[in-house]
């Protein structure tokens, strides 16, 4: 049994996409953030059957998932400097709209995750004054993601 630390993670988000289908330009989202947070936001059905003595039993009938990040603002990295920029920062709709890429290495394996995103809840400027500014922003997901195991 080994405990999984999360430096084995490595974030990017899409900087700039081009082409038909669409490929996207990823930007590491290292630099600066020092938590990642996932959250699944699943929709739960719970039935309670008359031969289960008062137990639910539950079924997952969909997700919203998204990741939460925070750190500190470092000014002049590439995906930071395109998250805070104003059009997107201040945008709405598809200013907002990116694909997010999650390698995580994991013993001899690498699982990528990667999914259309829209980045939300921005916050660059927090903190006292003498302090590095304190960032978080929200990737959640738009559809399901393709996950794949090398």
């Amino acid at each position: 049994m080994a405990l999984e630390t999360l430096y084995n993670l490595t974030p990017s988000i899409g900087t700039s996409v081009a082409g038909t289908p669409p490929v996207w330009t990823y930007a590491d989202l290292s630099a600066g953030i020092d938590n990642i947070s996932e959250s699944l936001n699943e929709v739960v059905q719970q039935y309670f059957f008359l031969g289960d003595n008062g137990f639910a039993r539950n079924h997952v009938t969909g997700m919203a998932p998204s990741f939460t990040l925070t750190g500190r603002r470092i000014a002049g990295d590439t995906a930071q400097d395109f998250i805070f920029d104003d059009d997107v920062k201040y945008g709405l709709d598809t200013a907002r709209e990116s694909s997010f890429k999650l390698v995580a290495v994991e013993g001899a394996s690498t699982i990528t995750l990667t999914v259309d995103c829209t980045i939300c809840n921005i916050q660059e400027w927090s903190g006292a004054a003498t302090d590095d500014s304190a960032i978080s922003f929200e990737i959640r997901f738009n559809g399901a993601p393709t996950v794949t195991t090398t």
